[in-house]
């Protein structure tokens, strides 16, 4: 009989509701189930970092990430919103899977500059020599970039919307690419 999933040889039922065991080779590890268009399932590892040993935030952007949460409406004084409770949680969120992807790609990893922009969004910033990374968390579900490496809008600057976590691990291998070369 083929069963759907694919080749279950290595796995076992273990129960009743269908949930399977991968045995003790898998032990300790995460995985996600990836659904494909042709309904077909992927079992992919995922990273998990323990946040006791490399935290996704360091004091200073909890601290940062704090005192954002205190900005009221017209925090700037020509009238900007505050960041909402959502973005702020959003914003968090985006950086731990930020932090992940770099980290899954073996690229050093640095803090960013974190801050508020006139339209209530949580702005995170990196900058390499003259390279700069600029990643805007909008909305919940709306994240967008600028990347630039000189002065000019038109020849040396790029923008785009982050859609999926490997835009950003593209981003950022070609932010850090002179920390690489010379690494």
């Amino acid at each position: 009989m083929h069963h759907p999933y694919g080749d279950m040889t290595e796995f076992r039922v273990a129960d009743q509701k269908g949930r399977i065991a991968l045995g003790s080779r898998f032990s300790g590890k995460r995985f996600a189930l990836i659904e494909e268009a042709d309904e077909t399932v992927r079992l992919v590892p995922i990273l998990v970092i323990p946040e006791q040993d490399h935290p996704l935030t360091s004091r200073r952007l909890a601290a940062t990430f704090d005192e954002l949460a205190l900005l009221t409406d017209n925090w700037d004084g020509r009238g900007s919103p505050a960041p909402s409770v959502e973005i702020l949680a959003s914003a968090r969120e985006v950086l731990g899977v930020l932090h992940a992807v770099a980290m899954a790609r073996g690229i050093r990893w640095t803090c960013p500059h974190v801050g508020s922009n006139e339209r209530g969004e949580i702005i995170l910033e990196w900058w390499q020599g003259p390279r700069s990374l600029t990643v805007f968390v909008r909305a919940e579900c709306r994240i967008d970039y600028l990347k630039s490496w000189g002065s000019d809008i038109n020849s040396e600057m790029e923008d785009g919307e982050l859609a999926r976590m490997s835009d950003f691990g593209t981003l950022w291998a070609w932010l850090c690419a002179d920390r690489l070369e010379a690494a």
